[in-house]
């Protein structure tokens, strides 16, 4: 699973289906967070959480038997800088094991696309003179 979303967009919606149409399904949603051996939050990915998403993890959403999907939305952060598109991970979990669900279709990499451009140096006048002293 692979969504992509301009950094400019502010979120990126996911839409979560369920796939068991005749019962409850409680579940929650987290992006996935990995520390360095210094205790820094690095993500899975090469975003970093503060500065380029905001960190999400509830683990109350139910979705009733007549519910089909339900959408999330996660902040996703614009700024100045220039660089390379980033992603971050996504992923479902049982709220009451606090692990994640079996299956591929569990874990969704987001990919951040980055439309800052480097500026340009130029001078106003295009002669210039000088002597040699």
């Amino acid at each position: 699973m692979h969504y992509s979303v301009p950094e400019s967009a502010g979120i990126v919606a996911l839409t979560i289906l369920k796939k068991n149409q005749n019962e409850d399904f409680k579940f929650g949603v987290r992006t996935i967070e990995v520390k360095d051996d210094y205790g820094r939050v690095t993500g899975k990915g090469t975003a970093i959480p503060e500065k380029d998403y905001e960190p999400f993890d509830r683990n109350d959403f139910v979705m009733s038997k007549r519910e089909t999907e339900k959408t999330i939305e996660i902040i996703v952060r614009d700024n100045e800088d220039v660089n390379p598109d980033l992603d971050l991970f996504v992923e479902i979990y049982d709220p009451t094991t606090d692990e994640r669900f079996d299956g591929d279709d569990t874990e969704c990499k987001i990919t951040i696309l980055d439309e800052d451009f480097p500026g340009k140096l130029s001078f106003f006048m295009t002669e210039v003179q000088a002597s040699k002293t």
